[in-house]
């Protein structure tokens, strides 16, 4: 497919003067079309079609139709339908009310293109840039970010079943693309027991029963893994991509023992080793290098607080001035185990490319860590304001204990003293769960005989864990702030932010994906970004921008 400019000309003027006369009161989409124009345009995205080939359907209007579409939540197919049956449509679009409109693949085409060409923030960025323009939007204001849970279109399923699963997948794809080969070295038990799919009411309930129904999978896998890596084998089954998915999942779920007995790394033989299922004794990988489907192998299982899913997780982050329209800024979906204080410093790296950032960011207590805190404000100038995590240690949860606040720290002389007026007698780096640290040791001379010990420490000695010096101190500074009564105030406007995801979960369903892979996903986040982003300019230009966002806005006569 080319592409065949189209300009942005007018409303052609029999359009104009029957949805003038069909809605003498507007609709949204008059609304936005008298007020933004078509606010994209052909040119911007050249780069995603040939210059040579048939011409494309216009890219302006299947951008601003995408972004109706999910508007309204409707499918492909209703969406083409709206081009060519509603006259708010035509008219937003600048099309003739004879316009036949396009077949409904047009605009999945559009969508893959997007994703092919790694576009998929094209049409939120265009928006962003357009309302900055317009001084609609603005850096250096008031900004809100929080994350909410996003379920895979996948089914949920558990270890067993997972394995089940990939080894049922990969026979079907070898099933189609090498039947001869497969049908020489399946075992006949492999139609009945892989012909449906696992479901848990066919596992055996019973412990040892299912642990030796699931050794009984990975034999089946681990034959059929040992065929295709066999020398004989033709070397491209092994760049199947469900094939390797199966590698994966069975490292991750079996391993081998030799026939001798103890546990061994490699088997010299891999076809005479015994594979068993793993349990905890074994240990598994971390959740985000763990395969949770084999449909989908980029979702994976996650756990905050109460909630446990297998998806994704998505951060929304919206402007909250009170005199400009509250526009989402920026969308991130990441893995869902991914923790929130690890996603911010890309929120603001690409905040900043788009001249959008901050002068405060509210944030809740997940992304209120103390490397953010100093990264944050030295590197971008943004101060965050959120509730900061609690000391966990005991001497902080009780009225009576000396926690590290009671210490006074010398950082110059590298000396700690204690309420008791000791001195420290080590003050030495090291590492803690990765990040650098200070290790603060007490004397146990000093620390048996002090009458404060029981307020102090449960040890023989005092040990402080203390961060470096920028993070101590901004951490500090933070909880400080926290306690002050400006901070409640501030602090008030990030509840917006969750009003955001819950518009985005009711009426644009955010929290279901539709599609298959994190970059698709991606895209559904940002489209629905966006449209959210035109409800609330059509809002804020009807002079009602506080209204409940909906799925029939656009639909909506004033």
């Amino acid at each position: 497919m080319s592409l065949r400019p189209t300009p942005c000309g007018d409303v052609p003027a029999s359009t104009a003067s029957v949805a003038r006369a069909a809605f003498p009161h507007g609709t949204v989409c008059l609304r936005l079309r008298d007020a933004l124009g078509t606010i994209f345009a052909d040119a911007q995205f050249a780069r995603l079609f040939a210059s040579r080939g048939q011409p494309a359907a216009c890219p302006w209007r299947l951008a601003l139709v995408t972004l109706l579409q999910f508007a309204e939540n409707l499918s492909d197919r209703r969406a083409a339908e709206a081009v060519r049956g509603r006259i708010d449509w035509k008219y937003l679009l600048g099309l003739e009310l004879t316009d036949p409109g396009f077949d409904a693949s047009v605009l999945s085409e559009f969508r893959s293109r997007l994703v092919a060409g790694g576009a998929e923030e094209q049409l939120l960025e265009t928006l962003l840039a357009f309302c900055r323009e317009r001084k609609l939007l603005g850096a250096r204001g008031r900004q809100r970010t929080d994350s909410t849970h996003v379920l895979g279109a996948v089914r949920a399923l558990n270890r067993l079943e997972c394995a089940i699963e990939t080894l049922r997948a990969a026979l079907n794809v070898l099933a189609s693309a090498a039947p001869n080969w497969l049908r020489a070295h399946a075992e006949a038990t492999w139609v009945e027991r892989y012909a449906k799919r696992a479901e848990e009411d066919r596992i055996p309930q019973a412990e040892a029963k299912r642990r030796a129904y699931a050794e009984q999978i990975g034999r089946d896998g681990h034959h059929l893994l040992v065929a295709i890596t066999a020398p004989e084998a033709p070397a491209w089954l092994r760049t199947i991509p469900a094939v390797e998915l199966l590698r994966q999942v069975w490292v991750q779920n079996f391993y081998c023992v030799s026939p001798a007995g103890p546990p061994e790394p490699g088997s010299s033989n891999p076809a005479e080793a015994v594979v068993r299922w793993r349990t905890d004794a074994e240990g598994f990988p971390p959740s985000l290098l763990m395969v949770a489907s084999p449909y989908d192998a980029e979702v994976h299982y996650a756990k905050k607080r109460t909630t446990t899913w297998i998806g994704y997780k998505v951060h929304l982050t919206e402007s909250c001035e009170d005199d400009r329209p509250h526009l989402i800024t920026h969308v991130e979906t990441t893995p869902a185990p991914v923790v929130d204080r690890d996603v911010l410093g890309h929120v603001h790296a690409v905040l900043a490319a788009r001249a959008l950032l901050p002068g405060t960011h509210l944030v809740d207590s997940g992304y209120m860590g103390a490397e953010q805190l100093v990264t944050s404000r030295r590197v971008y100038g943004v101060t965050l304001c959120g509730p900061t995590l609690k000391d966990q240690q005991w001497q902080a949860q009780d009225p009576q204990g000396f926690c590290v606040q009671d210490f006074h720290l010398d950082w110059e002389n590298q000396v700690a003293t204690c309420p008791a007026g000791h001195v420290s007698r080590g003050w030495s780096p090291d590492i803690n769960r990765g990040r650098p640290v200070m290790k603060v040791r007490f004397s146990t001379t000093d620390c048996q005989p002090c009458p404060l010990k029981s307020r102090c420490t449960r040890s023989t000695r005092r040990l402080l864990t203390l961060r470096r010096r920028d993070e101590y101190d901004a951490l500090t500074a933070a909880r400080a702030w926290e306690a002050e009564e400006g901070f409640a105030i501030e602090y008030q406007r990030r509840a917006g932010i969750e009003g955001t995801i819950s518009a985005g979960v009711r009426a644009f369903h955010l929290r279901r994906t539709r599609y298959i892979g994190l970059a698709k996903t991606h895209l559904q986040h940002v489209l629905t970004a966006a449209a959210m982003n035109l409800v609330r300019l059509a809002a804020w230009l009807a002079g009602t921008p506080l209204a409940r966002t909906r799925q029939s806005t656009f639909a909506r006569c004033d």
